[in-house]
């Protein structure tokens, strides 16, 4: 089972996928927002296509912590993605990720907000894997 990441915009939805141990994340593609109804259909498809489990959707809060301007739209894509059969969806803190997808996509030399969105998504989803994957058994620190 893989994850899939999301970062959502009003007019693009970057990305973003797990290798098969689900340590590391990698873009996919950046998709047209065209509603509800056709994302639903995109990820469906990617879902079978690559096995995935989980959707990891990156939540805009405001640096305060509280609810971003997307949150209202947001809790509608997570609603819609959650019926999709045999799926979790997970939210995930996004905040600055397409800041950071801007600053590597500069130094990359382009300006592609495809790439930016991306970028975005492989930033949200491997924050989320880096997290499942740390190592709580570990010994203290001397």
């Amino acid at each position: 089972m893989r994850y899939l990441g999301i970062d959502f915009g009003l007019k693009r939805i970057g990305l973003a996928i797990s290798d098969e141990s689900n340590k590391i994340a990698f873009g996919l593609n950046t998709l047209e927002n065209k509603g509800l109804n056709d994302l639903r259909i995109n990820i469906e498809r990617l879902v079978k296509r690559y096995n995935i489990g989980k959707i990891v959707i990156g939540f805009p809060n405001n640096m305060n912590g509280t609810p971003g301007y997307l949150s209202k739209e947001l809790s509608k894509v997570v609603e819609t993605l959650g019926t999709i059969p045999g799926i979790e969806v997970i939210t995930w803190d996004e905040r600055l990720t397409s800041v950071e997808g801007e600053r590597i996509a500069r130094e990359m030399g382009k300006k592609d907000r495809k790439l930016i969105d991306r970028i975005a998504a492989t930033l949200i989803l491997q924050s989320y894997l880096d997290f499942i994957n740390r190592d709580t058994d570990s010994p203290s620190s001397l």
